[in-house]
């Protein structure tokens, strides 16, 4: 995988390795893999957001045509069927924190293994419950889009 070199220097710019260890530039390595789990990451945490305000424009962008989206509950969605349910009213997210988020590159794919705090209201109840699951993103067009959906609500 290509990579690229990131340099942080204090003091003078470096022009030759020898210079740069001297001027006190530390330069680190980071791969193109490394870039684009971090831009998982803020897409990840968009696309909750986006599902809290209920903003569908941005739930467009980001859930691909072909999404299989698959609910704690077992219900799974196109992404038609989930936009209408994230703006339906049945029942309104009001939190989805997360807890945590580990994302792996396969090429132009990313699989994320990752843990939710949500709070649900429906039917006039809150719920507050944990889910663990794991999405695909693939890029397309230059962006990152959700694929696939599959979560497990926590005892």
């Amino acid at each position: 995988m290509p990579s690229r070199i990131i340099a942080r220097c204090i003091g003078s710019a470096a022009l030759l390795p020898v210079l740069a260890l001297a001027s006190g530039c530390v330069s680190v390595q980071v791969s193109d893999s490394d870039s684009s789990l971090q831009e998982i990451e803020k897409v990840e945490h968009a696309r909750f957001q986006a599902w809290l305000r209920k903003d569908v424009p941005a739930l467009r962008q980001v859930i691909a045509e072909d999404v299989v989206y698959c609910h704690s509950t077992g219900i799974c969605q196109n992404k038609e069927e989930l936009i209408e349910f994230i703006t339906g009213g049945a029942s309104a997210y009001r939190a989805m924190d997360v807890l945590e988020m580990k994302p792996k590159q396969y090429g132009d794919t990313v699989v994320v293994n990752g843990k939710l705090d949500m709070k649900v209201e429906s039917g006039g109840k809150v719920q507050q419950f944990q889910g663990i699951y794991t999405d695909v993103y693939v890029k397309r067009d230059g962006r990152w889009q959700l694929v696939r959906w599959q979560s497990t609500r926590l005892p």
